[in-house]
């Protein structure tokens, strides 16, 4: 291995998965400084994206109590998926849960309202950084707020790692809305204010946030009726804009924003009877959404009060992962889309109910602080030698 030129090391080492990274960052100086390189860092997750590999599921427990619980599940293929591993969150608190608010490059945001702290963490490396504390400045007039949306992306132009706040005001039986929006960069470490105003004073957000090239998106909605306009933060410009969803929902249908494929996913769930999906082909272009499958109750022997799409199948995308919940209990189910078939993915010890959130492999964060878990005592350092022994069966691999 002292041999090889440094690029074939680099080569090698870029395509392995990130759990076996962070182990042979002890098997040299040399292969330690490569690892935590910020060259070498956007080189493994363009590989990981590439061969659309190292992908894993966040698995957060609903309706245990508090505190929730989080589970990894590693993702091999269609038919493989690794052991359900708890991993230990770092904003623990023994009287409150904490929530995921998006996710980008294998980095999580979650939130804990309780302590009004927001991190940012990679779980498969253990690593996270927390936010600055950000004072919420209540308009003069104004005596309520909702509660906060969150939304977490990345901003290429800048090479930056940002969170968007936005909090409403309203007063109880008085017309008027007034918004705060404040963006925090995690490289800066330090809160602003955006000058750019929302859209609609009447628009209040109606889901959670997603990231998609370079923006955050919101579903947004007039006074509780179903949304009809997707409003989207650009992280570089930071300009506000609209798009049109590609229809007009009854007021009895549910609706979600969500992101297949790498493209943008509008998904509508008619009175529990059909699961509708739109994807915009093109990005920002109203007139690219296109349908793109139907999953009824009964047709697929699935009955479901909500239908969420997770990710494609790797070998020829004709088969969707979707996460459904039915009386009070979530199912993993890949449905074809061509026979309009669906399997159920069995994997022990899940919750009975749970939300996911689907990671890549990827080693940013390598220089935050680590997530320390009480409850297990820390694993030994790998050898030089057991360093290179996983580097040869990884590549065999």
């Amino acid at each position: 291995m002292c041999n090889l030129p440094l690029e074939i090391i680099t080569d090698i080492l870029s395509r392995l998965p990130v759990k076996s990274l962070v182990r042979f960052q002890c098997v040299s100086k040399e292969w330690h400084s490569l690892i935590n390189g910020q060259d070498f860092i956007k080189l493994h997750l363009h590989r990981s994206f590439k061969s659309n590999t190292d992908r894993t599921l966040i698995v957060q427990e609903q309706n245990a109590g508090i505190p929730f619980d989080f589970f990894s599940v590693s993702f091999h293929d269609e038919n493989r998926f690794g052991k359900r591993l708890e991993i230990y969150q770092p904003l623990h608190c023994s009287n409150t849960s904490t929530d995921i608010m998006g996710c980008c490059d294998g980095l999580v945001c979650i939130y804990n309202q309780w302590g009004e702290v927001i991190a940012i963490w990679n779980p498969l490396i253990r690593k996270y950084r927390k936010l600055p504390r950000e004072p919420i400045e209540k308009p003069s007039g104004f005596s309520n707020s909702w509660p906060i949306s969150l939304a977490f992306g990345y901003d290429s132009h800048n090479d930056d790692y940002k969170v968007l706040r936005v909090v409403s005001f309203f007063n109880m039986g008085t017309p008027g809305t007034e918004f705060e929006v404040k963006l925090c960069s995690l490289r800066l470490q330090r809160w602003k204010k955006i000058e750019d105003q929302w859209p609609n004073k009447e628009w209040s957000i109606c889901s959670d946030s997603l990231f998609l090239n370079g923006a955050l998106h919101w579903l947004v909605a007039v006074n509780g009726q179903n949304p009809e306009n997707i409003v989207a933060f650009d992280l570089a410009t930071e300009k506000f804009r609209v798009i049109t969803t590609p229809l007009k929902a009854a007021t009895s249908c549910l609706t979600c924003l969500e992101v297949l494929e790498g493209q943008l996913c509008f998904i509508v769930i008619v009175d529990e009877m059909y699961n509708d999906v739109w994807l915009m082909k093109e990005y920002g272009e109203e007139s690219s959404w296109t349908w793109i499958y139907k999953i009824e109750q009964g047709v697929v022997g699935s009955t479901f009060e909500y239908c969420k799409p997770l990710m494609c199948s790797k070998n020829n995308g004709k088969k969707i992962l979707t996460e459904e919940c039915h009386r009070y209990r979530t199912y993993l189910i890949w449905y074809d889309i061509e026979k309009k078939t669906r399997k159920r993915v069995k994997i022990r010890k899940l919750p009975a109910m749970f939300q996911t959130a689907t990671c890549i492999g990827s080693l940013l964060l390598l220089d935050g602080d680590n997530v320390t878990d009480p409850t297990q005592k820390n694993n030994r350092n790998q050898s030089p030698s057991e360093g290179l022994n996983l580097l040869v069966k990884g590549v065999i691999d």
